[in-house]
């Protein structure tokens, strides 16, 4: 029994041993995450105080944007209203435009009437005067035959 004793107190031996190591080895573990851990922290901090730089000179661009974006709207809605006094000018000034050329056109139609009348009146009154004045001239001549060829001869004209 003795030798079971000596086992056994050698294997506690052991044990105690192993539970040493394993302990200095969670030791040396524990203060290698601790120093990831630090490391971490910093590189935390660091990064917050990026962040808080960008963010203090973000702050003023965002606000800036803001005012443009504003202003943008207010003259995008200028703009519109605008477009639409145009639209309506132009309009106006289209419907002018038609009535202008309707009434020119028909001023035009009234005009060459009239003018085209008159031209056939004042041809009609010029043969007539040409005919009176052949048929005077023809009765002093006093030629008959000469007077029923220039009669036909008018009428030939007048026909064309």
């Amino acid at each position: 029994m003795q030798e079971v004793n000596l086992v056994s107190g050698i294997t506690a031996i052991v044990l105690y041993i192993a539970l040493i190591a394993l302990v200095i080895y969670l030791i040396i573990a524990i203060k290698r995450i601790v120093g990831a851990i630090d490391n971490i922290n910093g590189a935390i901090d660091n990064i917050e105080k990026k962040v808080d730089h960008i963010t203090t000179k973000a702050e003023p661009l965002i606000d800036n944007s803001l005012l443009i974006s504003t202003d943008i709207k207010e003259i995008s809605a200028n703009l519109k209203e605008q477009s639409l006094k145009v639209n309506g000018i132009v309009d106006s000034v289209k419907d002018t435009t038609d009535s202008i050329i309707d009434f020119e056109q028909k001023v035009q139609k009234e005009v060459e009437t009239n003018v085209f009348d008159t031209l056939n009146l004042i041809t009609a009154v010029s043969k007539g005067i040409k005919t009176f004045v052949g048929a005077l001239s023809n009765a002093k001549n006093g030629s008959a035959n000469r007077k029923k060829i220039r009669s036909n001869s008018s009428l030939e004209e007048d026909l064309y």
